[in-house]
């Protein structure tokens, strides 16, 4: 959900400006979230009311926020300003923008194409409207069951558009020059495009950049792109700390809500996973690190700890997001380190720092430099890791 706001940030500026520079400036004092935010986090607030009338929460959220940058399409502002807002046939691309929540909330099939509909129909009840919005739905959803295939090889991503495109028959086969400075609001028009600069990506910031620099409806495409691009990529830190600061409190708290419900089925899932591969190096460091100079190398020498690190949503950053929320003076010392620890909740952050530890042992110093305090630093961050995700 957070990748589709991001998206949507990142494009607002070029919405009516657009580029085809891949290089341009992701954030800036242009940049500012758009009705694609809003109408998400909407869609997101009414899962936590446990409401499937999404067009009651969309209705109140955009009066709430009634001039958003770029404004209202024409015959959704008139459904915003009325009293008693009615669906009026549309098959523009704002259904598929705001429905990326849903990807997330539903394990079983039907269950989100039903509630995908839904969050649809209340404006956008055209059949291809419809589609739109279960289409990116289904992908996010299926991409979160591919991601480690993705993440090892094309055969993943070839595997996520033919379930796609089986589902909606959408035609992805086109080249970039059919596509670029075309702008085009509806979902069949959009949604394609968007599952084909999935398939050329290979990162979340970079598919941002190949959705933003199309030259076409930048923030939406952004933000549908976006929103299936966290849900194989995750989402940099550092972009997720940039897009917070531009969002005002009352969302930062659904976001935070979203993510932390237990009927989040793959942020659920994540912290299941995140739990086991913390336990499991727990009892390597209590157990097996440091007792021979083998072990040490066991660890710091093996591709295993780096790849689980990835496919967790971990960053190798240097260390750069630990250091700057909680000091370098914890980066160092161990004894600033557990002195801190109850202050250090941000689960990215730390899996940030374990994978940034091991990548300095493993690639500028090297593991016979290992000492104790390493072991208590690593144990100290593991340990701390599984009680966060299993509070």
């Amino acid at each position: 959900m957070l990748g589709a706001i991001i998206g949507d940030i990142v494009g607002s500026r070029w919405e009516f400006n657009p580029t085809n520079d891949y290089n341009f400036e992701l954030f800036s004092d242009k940049n500012c979230f758009t009705d694609d935010t809003i109408c998400t986090i909407a869609v997101a607030d009414a899962l936590l009311h446990g409401s499937d009338d999404y067009g009651k929460f969309i209705h109140e959220w955009c009066r709430k926020y009634p001039y958003p940058m770029g404004g209202y399409g024409g015959r959704f502002a008139q459904w915003v300003r009325s009293n008693n807002p009615q669906p009026y046939g549309s098959y523009g691309n704002g259904s598929a923008m705001r429905v990326s929540p849903v990807g997330w909330w539903y394990e079983d099939r039907e269950a989100l194409l039903e509630q995908a509909k839904k969050t649809a129909e209340c404006t956008h009840n055209h059949p291809e409207g419809i589609m739109g919005a279960q289409t990116v739905a289904l992908a996010i959803h299926y991409a979160h069951e591919l991601r480690d295939e993705i993440l090892h090889g094309i055969e993943g991503k070839k595997e996520l558009m033919a379930y796609a495109t089986g589902f909606s028959r959408y035609n992805i086969d086109f080249k970039k020059e059919d596509v670029e400075n075309r702008f085009d609001e509806t979902c069949q028009g959009t949604v394609p495009v968007a599952l084909w600069i999935i398939y050329q990506s290979y990162g979340f910031e970079d598919a941002i950049r190949r959705a933003v620099s199309l030259g076409a409806d930048a923030d939406t495409l952004g933000a549908i792109v976006g929103s299936i691009a966290e849900a194989i990529w995750g989402i940099p830190t550092d972009l997720r700390k940039m897009v917070e600061r531009c969002l005002p409190e009352e969302m930062l708290q659904i976001i935070r809500a979203f993510y932390n419900s237990d009927k989040n089925y793959p942020a659920k899932q994540a912290k299941k996973s995140i739990a086991r591969f913390a336990q499991r190096y727990i009892g390597f460091f209590e157990r097996e690190f440091g007792r021979t100079p083998k072990s040490n190398y066991q660890f710091f020498d093996a591709q295993e700890f780096p790849d689980e690190c990835r496919i967790l949503g971990f960053e190798m950053d240097c260390g750069h997001s630990f250091i700057e929320e909680y000091g370098e003076k914890a980066w160092i010392d161990i004894q600033e380190l557990k002195e801190k620890t109850e202050k250090i909740n941000d689960i990215q952050i730390i899996g940030n720092a374990l994978f940034s530890q091991w990548r300095y042992f493993n690639h500028w110093s090297s593991p016979s430099y290992a000492r104790e305090n390493t072991k208590e630093w690593f144990l100290t961050l593991f340990i701390r890791l599984k009680e966060l995700v299993e509070e």
